[in-house]
This record gives structure tokens, sequence and C-alpha cells, in this order.
């Protein structure tokens, strides 16, 4: 499936990490082996998270078990609870990038992420300045390479016009979902989740972290 960002409906309130999945959800996650089924990031449940960050989404009347990075891009109006338990809705922003699919475009960014946030507490000079370029050759350049989204005429960084757009777009227009959308892309904020890539750095990145 060609993943792009959508204002799908939620069955929760708000993104959070800790959340508990229902026994059904829980036995469907072990079967798919709590891997995203966007980006490919294979989750870690424990006793605290025991979803590992991911969770079921509805898309299109299909179920998708997508961790909570690839979610939100499904569920751009659905704020991110963060860590002090307040609701952040500015989660992320837009930008025009057909080539790259959304799932590519989260794994990268999740990964430069993670380094950089294993480096802020193991400082190493020369890695700290190479994960810097990473950022701005990868993220900043994605983020500055167009000043609006093509014929929606939505300004890259505002998600919200993008929101209001899709939720209120006429039936026609969805069902063009893919030629009018297809080429949007979704990257999400660090600082916002940067309680959840904290968890997935002591677990799925536990093993690399150690050889870093």
């Amino acid at each position: 499936m060609n993943f792009y960002p959508k204002a799908e409906k939620s069955h929760s309130s708000a993104g959070l990490l800790t959340a508990t999945p229902t026994r059904n959800e829980y036995k469907g996650m072990r079967i798919l082996n709590f891997t995203c089924q966007c980006c490919g990031f294979r989750a870690v449940p424990s006793k605290e998270v025991p979803s590992g960050g991911m969770e079921f989404v509805t898309i299109n009347g299909k179920l998708f078990l997508l961790c909570l990075m690839c979610a939100q891009s499904q569920m751009l109006s659905r704020p991110v609870t963060l860590k002090n338990g307040k609701l952040e809705y500015n989660h992320g922003c837009l930008v025009y990038c057909p080539e790259i699919p959304q799932g590519k475009i989260i794994e990268k960014v999740r990964d430069i992420y993670a380094l950089a946030m294993h480096q802020s507490a193991n400082p190493n000079r020369q890695l700290l300045a190479y994960i810097e370029e990473l950022k701005q050759s990868y993220i900043d350049l994605l983020v500055k390479r167009v000043s609006n989204i093509p014929a929606l005429k939505v300004e890259s960084n505002y998600m919200g016009g993008y929101v209001s757009l899709y939720k209120f777009a006429p039936p026609e227009l969805l069902e063009k979902g893919h030629k009018v959308f297809g080429g949007i892309r979704y990257i999400p904020n660090d600082l916002v989740f940067s309680h959840i890539i904290q968890y997935w750095l002591d677990t799925s990145y536990s093993s690399l972290a150690n050889k870093i």
C-alpha cells in the first residue's frame, strides 16, 4: 500500500506510548511480530509499554499495524501525549516528496533521531558533527525544498491547513486521493516524539547503542 498523510478518525483521543492494547490487538501484534506495516520498524514490548509503541489503525476500511510515528501520519489531527502528559497537536510537518515512500522517510528520520539521542548522552564530537550533517542534508533540505504543496496551495510546514482541506474535501476529491495527495509526506518532530524515541532506543536499538 502507498501510505501518504491522512486525517483518519482515531479510536483513541491521543497518541500514547503506554496505551494498553486489547487482548485481540495484542494477539495481532504478536502475530505480526510487532512490525510496522509502513516503515518496517520492529518494536519490543515491555511490561510498562505492552504495545512497544505500536497500534492498529484503520485505513480505507483495512487494519494496519503501525508504529506511533507512522500512525500519526495517518491521523494528523490527533495529538501526541508528551512525557509530562500534555497534548501536542503540532507534532510534525509536511513536505512534497513523491520519490521517497512515507515509510522510508520515517525509517531514516527515526534512525537519525535515535542516533542523536544516544550521542547526546555519550558525546563523540566527530559523530555529533556527522549527525548534524545528516539532519541538515536529509531533514532540513526536505522541509526547505518547496514553499508549498503543488495544486493544494498549502504551505509545507502548515499541517493544520492540510488537515482542514483533507477533512472537509468533497468525496470526489478523496476518491482521487492518490493522485492529489499521493506525493505528500509527513516528517515527525523529534522533540514531540523524544520519549517514544528514547523507549525505542532502549529496546529495539539496544544492541546498536552498545556498539557505538
